[in-house]
This record gives structure tokens, sequence and C-alpha cells, in this order.
């Protein structure tokens, strides 16, 4: 496979509770999910590690060891005046999985790959209102639990 854009090739859901686990949800957890993917303009979903410093007098090379990761959410999603199915589904304190297949459509097979997020919302902050501008609302959650980045679905 060469390189992609995200446009048609990633799928976005959301569910609130998984029969699954975050590296191995079903493919009921997948199916029963609130597909955001219409909605969503940008989306960040990464971790990111620590180094921890471990300086000694005897070099002025400054060694470092791995210390701890965190996640970070956010997301750009619009609105919608006939079916605000975002806005709707992501109030503030929501807890929940973003599932997200970054390759190719619904993971809804055993077998397909994709990444569970554990989330809960802390914000949904609506954009500022602009002349000729879409009307999108920013998501930014925490991440309590660690997330699975290369889960696979199970039937």
């Amino acid at each position: 496979m060469g390189r992609f854009i995200p446009n048609e090739n990633t799928w976005v859901g959301f569910a609130t509770t998984l029969t699954g686990t975050p590296a191995a949800p079903k493919v009921a957890d997948v199916t029963g999910a609130v597909d955001l993917t219409h909605f969503v303009s940008s989306l960040n979903a990464t971790a990111q590690g620590n180094a921890v410093p471990t300086p000694a007098f005897d070099t002025l090379f400054e060694t470092s060891i791995v210390g701890t990761s965190q996640g970070t959410f956010t997301g750009d999603f619009y609105r919608d005046d006939s079916a605000d199915t975002a806005w709707t589904t992501l109030p503030r304190a929501t807890k929940g999985f973003f599932i997200i297949a970054r390759y190719g459509g619904i993971p809804d097979t055993a077998a397909d790959k994709c990444e569970v997020w554990p989330v809960q919302v802390l914000s949904r902050a609506m954009a500022n209102m602009a002349n000729n501008t879409v009307s999108t609302f920013t998501l930014t959650c925490s991440v309590p639990d660690e997330p699975a980045e290369d889960a696979v679905v199970v039937a």
C-alpha cells in the first residue's frame, strides 16, 4: 500500500460500552457504535512517551531512561442542523470508547484492525462563529486507560 489520505479511508465510531476488551473489541461493539465519521473534520488520537533524565557527574552527556507515557485525544466535529449526532453523542463527562479504523472502512469483520481509545469527554467547545464558515466544535477528552493502538476485532 502506498501513501494515502484519511478521506474515504477512515471510519470513526463511539461506543459507551464494550462487550469485548479494548485490545479485542467484538464485531457487535463496532456495529453497535455510533458512526461519527461523517462529522469528523480532524482527529488527534496519539500517545507520547516521556524520557527521564539520568545525569551523572562523570560525563557532560546527560543520559535518559524510559518514563511514563500518556494519551491525548482531541477532535474537530461538524454541527448539523438536521441530525446533530456528534454533538448529542458527546456531552461533557461522557465516558466511552472511540473506535478508529484508519485504513479502509468500518472494522466489522473478525481480524479487522482498529484502534480503541477509552475516553471521558472534558469539553466540547463551539468554534468561533464567523461569516461564511461551517459550524464546528472541538472535543477534548481525557484518556483514563491505556489505548489499544493495534486492536484486532473478534467475533
